[in-house]
Parts: structure tokens; sequence; C-alpha cells
């Protein structure tokens, strides 16, 4: 029964999020940060002091910011801070998603974000936290866990009102 539960509620979690990246995804990303220094040869340019990141409903802000690009295309952006801190509104109606980590790895052609130490997500009241989360967002699957640490556990928390949904 817990199992079901929480399988209902991490999928509650990453449903909105596949449906409103289509739509952030055709909106332009927007960044400033303090300074920034592209490397053309390497596709990579790296963002410094308080960088925020815009995309449509998505805004993430961090020390640090490394966007890999091929082909003139941005592949993906890597986020780190103390910690890094990612929001996104799936839809109008759902509460906003807030999502941590001392790593935050997007990847955009995989639909693919990887929250990384110190990691929590939180959305509508359900919190969940632990050493790595990671949502594949074309699956509409978020996986949590300890990582290496074995004396680390995840924790969530599921507010009343979202355990008589999941019944």
């Amino acid at each position: 029964m817990h199992v079901r539960l929480l399988l209902i509620v991490l999928m509650s979690l990453s449903a909105p999020l596949s449906h409103a990246l289509q739509s952030d995804a055709n909106q332009p990303i927007k960044i400033e940060s303090d300074k920034a220094e592209r490397n053309d040869k390497k596709g990579t340019t790296v963002y410094e002091g308080s960088v925020v990141i815009r995309q449509g409903t998505i805004k993430i802000r961090a020390d640090k910011v490394i966007v890999y690009s091929e082909r003139n295309k941005v592949d993906r952006i890597v986020c780190i801070g103390k910690p890094a801190h990612y929001q996104q509104q799936p839809k109008p109606e759902d509460g906003l998603v807030l999502a941590s980590g001392d790593t935050i790895e997007y990847h955009l052609a995989a639909d693919r974000i990887d929250l990384l130490k110190n990691a929590s997500l939180e959305q509508n009241g359900t919190t969940i936290t632990g050493e790595k989360i990671h949502y594949d967002l074309k699956a509409e699957v978020v996986k949590a866990s300890s990582g290496d640490n074995p004396k680390q556990r995840i924790q969530m928390v599921i507010p009343p009102s979202n355990q008589k949904e999941g019944n």
C-alpha cells in the first residue's frame, strides 16, 4: 500500500512537468549574470555570479552555470550553488514546482532534470528530499535516492489532502 501511494505521488509530481516543458521549450532562454565567458571550440559558456535563467515558466538561480551547446543549440545546462534553485509553474491551476540541489543538470534534448547533492522537490505541499533526484520527463518518472551514503535515506512528506487523493 505504501509503495503504491509513493508511486502515485511520484507520478503526480512528474506528469505536470512533462506537459509544461513542451511549451516552455518553445520559449527563448534568457540568462543574467555578473560575468560570462564563451568558448566556441568547446561549445561552452560559463556564467558566474548570481546567475538567473528563465525559459517560459522555468526559473533557475545559481552561483555558476555552464551551458553546453552542440551545433549552436543548447544541449545541457549545469547549475552549481549552495544550493541552486529551480522553479516552474506546470499549469495555471497547479502549484509551483520548487526544486533545489547543490548541482542541477538540465538536459534539454532528453527532457531530463537531475538534482544532485542535498536534493529537494516540492509541489502542492508534497516534499521529497534525498541525495539525488532524477526526473525522466519523457517517461514521467521521478527517482530519488540516498546516493552513495548508506546512512542517509530519502524522506517524503505527503500532506493529508494528498493522501486522500491517492487512495
